[in-house]
């Protein structure tokens, strides 16, 4: 797959006109990627693309890849910036959304990041079922007190195919109502512009 992003990366050069200031690594697990791969699709970026002066290069990590030797290895590349989908601090929420890491990693990789990075944003999702707003209040506090420049949150949207749908479908879980991810959202707006 690296062989084929880096051919896609040639292939493609001549569509762009601007210089590059933004290299994103995301849409997935990209943290799955061992450290001289991230490197090599670096290169291959300045290879074929005229690339600016310091430009912001991510990569989405899930907490359960964060381990402390990935970020420090991390961090002697040339990226800047961490994008950690932490979903949510509570363990009912992960196991629900069949999340990978559990409450603890999601917040030991935030701390550990922290040491190595600047710029860091993290994810988190409302409008889960059972998710109810003294939760949700406490996730937006929990993501406030880490005391990142940046928090991205999502609504929840249930999938075709998926296992999350599957437990719906069959009544294990309750159905993800609009109304409390429209609750959420506006408590998360009013949490945010306080802070």
């Amino acid at each position: 797959m690296v062989q084929a992003l880096a051919r896609e990366l040639f292939l493609r050069k001549n569509e762009l006109c601007e210089s590059v200031k933004a290299i994103y690594f995301g849409g997935g697990t990209p943290s799955l990627l061992r450290i001289e791969e991230l490197r090599f699709l670096i290169d291959e970026a300045y290879k074929n693309y005229q690339v600016s002066n310091n430009p912001e290069i991510t990569l989405e990590a899930n907490p359960d890849d964060l381990t402390v030797t990935y970020i420090k290895e991390l961090s002697k590349t040339p990226v800047n910036r961490i994008s950690i989908g932490v979903q949510s601090f509570f363990e009912d929420d992960l196991k629900l959304m069949n999340r990978a890491h559990n409450a603890k990693e999601a917040l030991e990789s935030v701390r550990e990041a922290k040491k190595f990075f600047n710029n860091i944003t993290i994810d988190l999702i409302y409008g889960i079922p059972n998710m109810s707003v003294k939760k949700w209040k406490q996730n937006i506090k929990t993501a406030l007190l880490l005391d990142v420049p940046h928090i991205s949150a999502y609504a929840l949207t249930v999938e075709a195919k998926t296992a999350l749908k599957k437990l719906i479908e069959k009544q294990k879980i309750p159905p993800v109502k609009d109304t409390v991810s429209q609750q959420h959202y506006k408590i998360l707006v009013e949490k945010l512009t306080q802070a």
